[in-house]
């Protein structure tokens, strides 16, 4: 697991922060929701899990609190939602032409199970 500051990936010819990028394709439209990335958002939609269009703005605005790599091209991004829960999404970075990234999945989860958390 490492801190977001740490996670690094090469971007259009720079080694730049998975963060950075994930704010960058989210604005502008590019990220790929895969089919179970979008059935877990409908059947978990709540007051802390939003609608697509919902957790596109807020990847576009927010930088998650926490990013665990969980290998060389998968991320958990934590986001935290409110002094009880983080809302977590899934990644995949795929480094080719053009470059992708993929929502895998998306849940909610208690913020003080987050990596690093003293709760």
């Amino acid at each position: 697991m490492q801190q977001v500051s740490l996670v690094k990936l090469e971007f259009r010819g720079e080694s730049l922060n998975i963060v950075d990028v994930v704010m960058s394709y989210a604005k502008e439209y590019k990220l790929v929701a895969t089919r179970h990335y979008l059935e877990m958002v409908e059947s978990r939609q709540n007051n802390i899990v939003p609608d697509n269009d919902g957790i596109r703005t807020l990847m576009s605005n927010q930088k998650p609190v926490y990013v665990e790599e969980q290998s060389d091209d998968k991320f958990k991004l934590y986001y935290s939602i409110n002094a009880t829960y983080d809302l977590i999404i899934v990644i995949s970075w795929k480094s080719f032409s053009p470059d992708r990234i993929n929502l895998i999945t998306v849940h909610q989860q208690e913020a003080k199970r987050r990596p690093g958390k003293n709760g």
